[in-house]
């Protein structure tokens, strides 16, 4: 008899071979119920309790000793009936509660962090920044890149990237070191939806900041883009682009 089935609705091994055993006994007390069930004496009391809970068995006292046996084995059906509705009101209860999980969630500082790495990679990032702006409708926030600023391949990714930010309105405004002003303003200088302001000292470069990410860009053999999801570390670096765009100048 295959009675894996019973372990698939919820019985444990030893609640399946005490069961059965009690099953083929008709009524035992425990000192041949455990021998049936090869299950010893200290196990097969808390093995009957979970039992008796299921609504699977019950007992006699006769001269103060206990008789146990198994009620009428449809009684399974009605075990799995109630579970199935305990279920059923448990699924009412969790989908109510996943709105203030998911809020919780929501409102919490998640920190973690993403590596993107290769052309194809940036390109990702870069599409996820803009989708997020657009729909947001929030600007472009960055420093320019470090001494990879000549870089040609990054220069036509950016330029590539411009005519889509272009197309979705979306505003840039960027942070360079004043020795970057010429290269900049020849790249750059006629396109209206860009302000760049410079600064003399140094700053971060290759920074993008946006919703509660911030971008490290590293334009070398292999581009590659370090973003770290932090609340709190996108509003202090948020404060300091503002801060550093209040003194820097065009």
């Amino acid at each position: 008899m295959d009675i894996k089935i019973l372990e698939e609705i919820g019985f444990t091994q030893g609640e399946i071979k005490v069961y059965m055993a009690l099953i083929q006994l008709g009524e035992s007390t425990i000192g041949p119920l455990s021998q049936k069930a090869k299950v010893t004496p200290a196990k097969v009391y808390p093995i009957l309790e979970k039992l008796k809970e299921k609504g699977l068995i019950t007992y006699v006292i006769k001269i103060r000793t206990k008789y146990f046996q198994a009620l009428n084995p449809n009684r399974i059906l009605d075990y799995m009936e109630d579970k199935e509705k305990r279920l059923q009101s448990q699924k009412t209860e969790i989908k109510d509660l996943i709105p203030t999980i998911i809020s919780q969630q929501e409102s919490e500082a998640k920190q973690y962090a993403t590596v993107y790495e290769s052309y194809n990679g940036i390109k990702t990032l870069y599409d996820e920044i803009l989708d997020y702006l657009h729909k947001n409708k929030e600007d472009f926030l960055g420093f320019t890149l470090g001494e990879e600023y000549t870089n040609k391949q990054a220069n036509l990714f950016f330029k590539n990237y411009d005519i889509k930010r272009r197309e979705l309105k979306i505003k840039t405004k960027l942070i360079g070191l004043e020795h970057q002003k010429k290269f900049l303003e020849k790249g750059y200088g006629k396109d209206l939806n860009i302000e760049i302001k410079y600064l003399k000292h140094a700053v971060p470069t290759g920074l993008i900041i946006w919703d509660d990410k911030v971008a490290t860009l590293l334009w070398h053999d292999v581009p590659s883009a370090f973003v770290i999801h932090s609340k709190p570390n996108a509003e202090a670096y948020r404060k300091f682009f503002n801060d550093m765009w209040k003194i820097a100048r065009p």
